[in-house]
């Protein structure tokens, strides 16, 4: 055989090796249709409710690469990774120092995230399983790319931790946007549902019931809000079977719905707030309320790098609770968006009759 033979051979080797790889990686990812439960870290904690109150804190803590210094892409800014690895580490040592201090019975987090692009290589999921250490945890992806160079590989979703023994936890399908993410994989939005019982010990014996706890992030860039809308419908009726079996329903996370809109200063010029709907109070059911803090803003538009006062701030984050829970607190830690794009949110319930 001579050499043009053997380059031609090795050239359309390569080929075909390459149209394998391209479309194994296609039918890997578009073939996923849901997401699973993986414990992180952590650990067996004994103690239960014993009594009819709860805390629980929920924070989108932006894959460790939207603190202060960064802008994104599907915003209106010019970048889609984080600006380097330093700043990444800057965010999640903020993150972390933030999480050791919460006493919550219960935290619910949004995209939590494996090494990649996104991340700059750091292991966002494996910092936040150790800073919460000695808790249960666990982890539902709703962005997944695999069989892809370790650096372009996608792995972030939801997170739940919870400081009580005797937990039950499951996930629950939302609607999907349309389109796949890069050619490659739909987001699968989801529910990321903590089941908690607890117990009341008064005069005439012990009593008790179940937490529902449910979290959710759903769709920011959906065209007329409409797959948004759809999801919100989809949480509301199963939160409702929830309520009708006897159980308390809390339902907390990025709703990419603003609860309430505050007048603070802000430079964003208006283009840059599209993805922006308001909360459409009338879907949920009689005796749902919403937990907000009006107080405090949750989340900061990325057009730009943040600074106080020039970048549109407002409340995306917070609780929908059934009609037999209370909501006693609920107050938003401002962290001036220094280390993440949105803020973490802690509220107090308690159940009743």
């Amino acid at each position: 055989m001579n050499r043009p033979t053997v380059i031609s051979a090795l050239r359309n080797l390569i080929i075909v090796i390459v149209a394998v790889y391209a479309g194994g990686v296609i039918y890997t990812n578009r073939m996923r249709s849901e997401a699973v439960l993986e414990p992180i870290g952590g650990g067996a904690p004994m103690g239960a409710l014993e009594d009819a109150s709860i805390n629980v804190m929920t924070w989108n803590i932006g894959y460790g690469g939207l603190g202060a210094e960064s802008d994104f892409s599907a915003d209106g800014g010019k970048h889609y990774l984080p600006p380097s690895r330093e700043i990444v580490d800057k965010n999640l040592a903020g993150i972390v120092a933030e999480l050791k201090t919460a006493t919550a019975d219960m935290i619910i987090l949004q995209e939590t995230a494996r090494p990649g692009a996104m991340t700059r290589g750091a292991d966002i999921l494996g910092a936040v399983g150790a800073a919460l250490a000695g808790r249960d945890n666990a982890f539902s992806a709703d962005l997944t790319m695999r069989v892809l160079p370790p650096m372009l590989r996608f792995r972030h979703g939801l997170f739940s931790s919870a400081n009580v023994a005797g937990i039950e936890r499951e996930t629950i399908p939302l609607p999907l946007e349309p389109q796949h993410i890069l050619g490659l994989a739909r987001r699968l939005y989801h529910m990321h549902v903590t089941r908690i019982p607890f117990s009341i010990s008064d005069s005439g014996g012990v009593s008790g019931g179940e937490w529902t706890i449910v979290n959710v992030h759903l769709s920011a860039f959906d065209e007329g809000a409409d797959v948004r809308l759809a999801q919100l419908r989809a949480v509301v009726d199963y939160a409702e079977q929830e309520y009708s079996a006897g159980n308390h329903v809390i339902i907390g996370g990025d709703w990419n719905y603003e609860f309430h809109r505050p007048d603070w200063p802000a430079t964003t010029e208006e283009q840059y707030l599209f993805w922006l709907h308001p909360f459409p109070f009338e879907e949920l059911p009689r005796g749902w309320r919403a937990g907000y803090d009006r107080k405090v803003p949750t989340v900061r538009t990325n057009e730009r790098p943040y600074r106080r006062g020039e970048n549109f701030t407002t409340v995306i984050d917070g609780f929908v609770v059934s009609p037999n829970v209370e909501i006693d607190s609920v107050e938003t830690t401002d962290l001036d968006f220094q280390i993440t794009d949105h803020q973490p949110v802690t509220a107090r319930f308690t159940a009743k009759d």
